[in-house]
């Protein structure tokens, strides 16, 4: 077959239905898919929600504190794969490194002063 132009950037694709360098996949009626923006945030991360909830819950219950920063980690994995992949990052990045922080220090001092004070 012989190439055709893309849509949107005019460039040399095999067919319309395949795959433009530039734009990405190129619709069969002549139009090409949108490119996500990258850098556009989608929604909140379950993860990182999940993680902040339980730091806080694990003031008063400190074993929560563990899945605080199971979760915590995570979602810091999940943002910098997102990111590496050129992905839309999800957002609540602060709430991962808060649940993280939180489970990590604060609780086993809350914990300290309860045992010994």
């Amino acid at each position: 077959m012989s190439p055709v132009a893309c849509p949107k950037c005019q460039r040399d694709v095999h067919e319309l239905g395949s795959e433009c360098a530039t734009c990405g996949p190129t619709g069969s009626n002549g139009s090409s898919a949108p490119i996500p923006d990258p850098i556009k945030p989608r929604g909140y991360s379950y993860d990182a929600v999940a993680s902040f909830s339980l730091a806080i819950a694990a003031v008063l219950m400190w074993p929560l504190a563990i899945l605080a920063v199971v979760y915590g980690l995570a979602a810091l994995r999940t943002f910098r794969d997102q990111q590496q992949r050129d992905r839309r990052v999800d957002r609540g990045r602060w709430m991962a490194v808060t649940a993280v922080v939180v489970s990590v220090v604060i609780v086993p001092l809350v914990a300290y002063v309860v045992v010994f004070v």
